[in-house]
């Protein structure tokens, strides 16, 4: 693996401070000499240690994000190679912290706009194809501005891309994936997929933990599928019911029962926030009425005639 450090040359960047590393790549705050605009600078340190799978994810991450110009979107400003180290130059998202940091202390409602804000952008994403997979906190930056931005589009799918995974193997991260994720079927991994996640954030950020966990992957992944999902009022009181019946729409485990895209999903959010009837509220309120419908009563023969 390369080493590179604040203070270093790179490219038309100057590095300023590192603001985080992984396996095989380090972020970097950087200057742009030409314009004196600060950006992040994403680099790939060890190409030779990467996979195939890094590399195609970092490339993608660049090509899709790139194209998704949205207030509640990370812009990358630019990508290529120096010295054999690929990069991507990106938004500075001044003062970040991953939503559920930002999220506490914050009265309920105003948790709950942080991921409508979310959806919002998500639902840009989603009506250009874009499905981004791996929705979780760690990914939604919330500025030193209030302002709440998605990140990594690494493992994002949609409309004419490539295949990045084989067939049957699942992306994302477990506890936030959605059971069609779980099963690895491909197909059925769209819009409601990152719907299903929303819901997970939406939960956590509101009763302080996520609706389904559980020691190993195995028994989580059992819980995710077949376990009903927890009442989020009963973990979290201050909770509004309307939240409460947006987040169990969110959370059908058939994707075709929750909304249909994130723009569903934030419009829902508004409706909440606003005290207004949801349209989760509404289809909740007929599933109760059906359960205690009473059964019709069978005509007789033996009936008295008026």
């Amino acid at each position: 693996m390369r080493s590179l450090a604040p203070g270093a040359a790179f490219g038309p960047y100057d590095l300023v401070a590192e603001l985080g590393r992984g396996g095989v790549g380090a972020v970097f705050r950087a200057r742009e000499r030409a314009s004196g605009r600060e950006v992040a600078v994403k680099v790939l340190l060890d190409a030779g240690g990467a996979t195939p799978e890094d590399l195609e994810r970092f490339r993608r991450e660049g090509e899709l994000a790139a194209g998704l110009v949205h207030p509640g979107i990370v812009r990358v400003h630019a990508a290529g190679d120096v010295g054999g180290l690929m990069f991507l130059a990106c938004e500075l998202v001044e003062g970040a912290r991953d939503l559920a940091t930002a999220a506490r202390g914050l009265p309920p409602l105003e948790r709950a706009r942080l991921v409508r804000d979310v959806a919002r952008a998500l639902g840009h994403a989603h009506a250009r194809g874009v499905v981004h997979r791996d929705v979780k906190p760690d990914n939604l930056l919330v500025g030193a501005d209030g302002r709440v931005r998605v990140s990594d589009f690494g493992v994002a799918g949609g409309r004419g891309l490539e295949r990045l995974t084989r067939t049957g193997a699942i992306v994302g991260t477990p506890r936030y994936m959605a059971p069609e994720q779980i099963d690895g079927d491909r197909a059925r991994v769209g819009a409601p997929a990152d719907v299903w996640a929303l819901g997970v954030v939406l939960f956590e950020v509101l009763a302080g933990a996520r609706p389904f966990e559980a020691d190993g992957l195995t028994a989580l992944y059992g819980r995710i599928v077949v376990d009903p999902t927890p009442d989020l009022r009963a973990r979290a009181p201050d909770a509004p019911r309307a939240l409460a019946a947006v987040v169990e729409r969110a959370l059908e485990k058939r994707p075709e029962r929750r909304y249909p895209d994130a723009e569903a999903l934030a419009d829902d959010l508004d409706r909440a926030l606003a005290g207004e009837g949801t349209l989760a509220g509404a289809a909740r309120g007929r599933r109760a009425a059906r359960r205690v419908a009473p059964p019709r009563a069978a005509s007789s023969s033996s009936e008295p005639r008026p």
